[in-house]
């Protein structure tokens, strides 16, 4: 047999020739891959689970031709989550739909939608529901053909296209003015394209529209639209909006995260930060229960680093601390969460953790969480310098010369490196210019080009060396004038602080006052001036700004400075130790059927959900369950079988880091949907030479365990791809699942590391 030699050929010789083999056979038109769709290219990647119903998605109704009994409840389902910007489930309700009706022309409609930023996969829907247009009524068939024009290659000009659609969808308007879904889905639209070149003309047109809509109906979810419509502009409009906004449809997290935009705009931050911890919560509460990675749901980091900044602003630092680091702890995953990915939960727990502590002088936090994976360093040259500086800044205030020396020999070392590696590139490209007979033009625009790297890292190197070495200084006894704290790049409040401390009294009062007026209703600025006018004899003063910070003091943890620092003022002035506003927080257009407590919507932080149990057959004929691996960590590794090509590549790829997971007592056991018979045909391709695997291979025929795991396709009745990752609690604590195998083994093996060291 073909295959049976090839084992014995190396694995990059056999890949190339199989995979070679596999192209081959795509192009005569063979059955997809395994894992992959049968319905195309689209259906490959987003949520291929079964949809359930889900309460609370909003109460909309947009009729549609279905010959599913329950098409037309779900379909209302999956609009009701589109107005929500919950993508991913709708996607998964509209596929629903399209596997118990295939014929369902708007189902595909759907899902195109719901990958409104994905225009390729939302060409391979659009394709399939033009396909089926002649089965729809007129209506739908309108909403369709708008689409398709929109993804359409002509007009080339993404504008004319994005024109089209809003006279399109006011044609829809205009041939059935009943139509309040088309009339929502305009607003949105009209929003949307004003930040991709199409300014709105009137907003308050745009408004008036969305009234028509909700005279029909009081809580549709188009008051989202609304907050978005004003939120940039005047967010007072959109008051009554944000106070109703969560009653639209109280399943969506989303929905309940924009009424912050607008109270943080009005700077109300205790109520914005209750939305965002809604938010927050529920969301946490559908990963766990959907099985699905927290960064997989559509601005979900963004969420909890507003709610982060906003609990800085209150005064609830505590709680900031262990949202930044739950953010953090959440699973990285090379596709959706990583230090290399800007807009995800570790780059916005890791940065927010750091302004928070340092907001609060946590100083000595800071210097135990350098030592966690917190705060560890990095391969990212401008996140490690934020490190040090950091440290660095820890160590001053806490008067560290030596340490904080040791901090100025490493950056410096690094600038020693740049200035080497800037020198040796700019060097090559003289030489090569030479070589080339380069003009002095040309010769000084190759050079220049060649440094430009290195020039950027010492751009924010050599500031860093310039602020410690203005903090050696102090130390040494030197005063603090204007020319060092330029050097210095901290918040005005802690400057103020540092005057205070190493300068001039009344440069401290300015500063305080300047950093009081540019962060209107923020607590820390303010109790940082009320210290420095108590400290500086102004004790009338002191009492006047202690009674604006009693106002907004609500959520104030009185344990953390610089609010411990005011206890001796609060006792001047007759106040107990409990000196926080009793009186409400919420303002009385806040909306009065909101909940006083949010623990009921979800955890506050991600929760890794329980695993499920699992019954497998081993090649010896043992059985193992989930209570096999009872105290241990255990990765499952779920393959599509002996013949796929991209099954054998990503077994080949654990099989030389098997050791390195056995040493950090994390157990392989990989699954497939194959009699016991065939498990030996997937050793047989071993690539290392060995006989077999360096792990065991079980097998689960009617793939309970895929189905269970959810790596199966619901809609197509197949098998998927998937690695999971489960603790030694017996929690799922990093998966992947998809129509390609996971291949970065060295990534899974530092990030199970990471997640099982917590």
């Amino acid at each position: 047999m073909l295959i049976a030699k090839l084992r014995f050929l190396s694995f990059p010789i056999f890949l190339c020739v199989a995979l070679s083999t596999y192209a081959e056979d795509k192009k005569e038109g063979s059955a997809p891959a395994p894992g992959h769709s049968h319905s195309g290219e689209s259906f490959n990647e987003g949520p291929r689970q079964s949809a359930v119903k889900v309460d609370g998605t909003g109460d909309v109704h947009f009729p549609i031709t279905t010959k599913w009994s329950r098409g037309q409840q779900m379909f209302d389902q999956g609009i009701g989550q589109l107005h929500g910007f919950w993508f991913y489930e709708a996607e998964r309700t509209f596929r629903q739909i399209a596997a118990e009706d295939p014929e369902c022309a708007m189902a595909y409609w759907g899902m195109a939608m719901a990958n409104w930023e994905n225009s390729k996969r939302a060409k391979g829907f659009m394709t399939k529901a033009v396909e089926r247009k002649d089965k729809i009524s007129e209506r739908e068939r309108l909403y369709i053909n708008a689409q398709e024009a929109f993804l359409a290659d002509e007009p080339k000009d993404i504008k004319k296209r994005r024109q089209k659609l809003i006279e399109d969808m006011e044609n829809i308007i205009h041939e059935f003015p009943d139509d309040i879904e088309a009339k929502a889905i305009l607003a949105v639209r009209l929003w949307q394209f004003s930040r991709q070149g199409i300014p709105i003309g009137s907003r308050e047109s745009v408004d008036a529209l969305m009234q028509q809509v909700f005279e029909k109906t009081p809580l549709h979810p188009a008051h989202h639209f609304r907050i978005h419509l004003w939120d940039g502009k005047k967010p007072k409009r959109a008051l009554s909006s944000a106070a109703v906004l969560h009653k639209t449809a109280p399943a969506i997290a989303h929905m309940w995260h924009m009424p912050g935009h607008i109270y943080d705009k009005l700077k109300r931050y205790a109520e914005s930060a209750y939305h965002q911890e809604a938010s927050a919560r529920i969301d946490h509460a559908k990963q766990s229960h959907f099985q699905v990675l927290p960064d997989t749901i559509h601005n979900y980091a963004h969420n909890n680093e507003w709610l982060v900044r906003n609990w800085n602003h209150v005064g609830r630092a505590n709680d900031a601390v262990i949202m930044s680091k739950g953010l953090i702890d959440n699973p990285q995953h090379p596709r959706l969460n990583h230090f290399g990915r800007g807009y995800c939960s570790v780059s916005f727990g890791r940065k927010r953790l750091a302004e928070t502590l340092e907001r609060f002088e946590k100083w000595n936090e800071i210097l135990q969480l350098s030592k966690t994976h917190y705060l560890e360093p990095t391969q990212n040259d401008r996140l490690q310098l934020d490190r040090l500086l950091l440290m660095s800044r820890a160590h001053f205030e806490l008067g560290d010369k030596d340490s904080l020396i040791g901090v100025s020999n490493q950056i410096k070392e690094r600038i020693n490196k740049a200035e080497e590696l800037k020198k040796k590139k700019k060097d090559e490209a003289r030489q090569k210019a030479e070589k080339e007979k380069k003009n002095k033009e040309e010769t000084d625009k190759m050079v220049k080009e060649a440094g430009k790297a290195s020039d950027d890292q010492l751009k924010y190197l050599r500031p860093a060396i310039d602020e410690i070495n203005v903090c050696l200084e102090l130390l040494g006894g030197q005063k603090l004038n204007e020319e060092h704290a330029k050097k210095i790049r901290r918040k005005k409040s802690s400057l103020a602080l540092l005057h205070l401390k190493y300068g001039d009294p009344n440069k401290a009062k300015e500063l305080s006052e300047q950093s009081v007026n540019e962060n209107q209703n923020r607590t820390v600025p303010l109790a940082v001036r009320i210290h420095i006018l108590e400290k500086t004899g102004d004790q009338p003063a002191a009492a006047a700004e202690f009674s604006r910070l009693e106002k907004i003091s609500a959520h104030v943890q009185l344990d953390t400075v610089p609010f411990t620092r005011l206890l001796s003022v609060a006792k001047r002035l007759g106040k107990s130790d409990d000196w926080r506003a009793k009186e409400p927080w919420r303002g009385q257009d806040f909306g009065s059927q909101k909940p006083q407590d949010l623990n009921h919507l979800g955890p506050l932080v991600y929760q890794p959900p329980a695993a499920p149990d699992f019954d497998l057959l081993g090649e010896d004929g043992s059985r193992i369950s989930l209570k096999t691996f009872s105290g241990k960590p255990v990765i499952l590794i779920f393959y599509l079988g002996h013949n796929c090509e991209h099954c054998v590549e990503q077994l080949n790829n654990f099989a030389p880091l098997a050791s390195k997971f056995k040493e950090d007592g994390i157990e392989l056991v990989a699954v497939g949907p194959e009699p016991l018979a065939e498990l030996a045909k997937a050793h047989d391709l071993c690539s290392s030479g060995e006989k077999r695997f360096p792990f065991p291979l079980f097998s689960d025929l009617e793939s309970g365990s895929f189905k269970d795991y959810r790596a199966y396709d619901d809609f197509e009745d197949m098998p998927l791809h998937g690695v999971f990752l489960i603790d030694q609690k017996g929690r799922l604590r990093w998966m992947d699942v998809g129509a390609e195998p996971f291949q970065d083994i060295p990534f899974l093996l530092r990030e199970s590391k990471r997640l099982l060291s917590m």
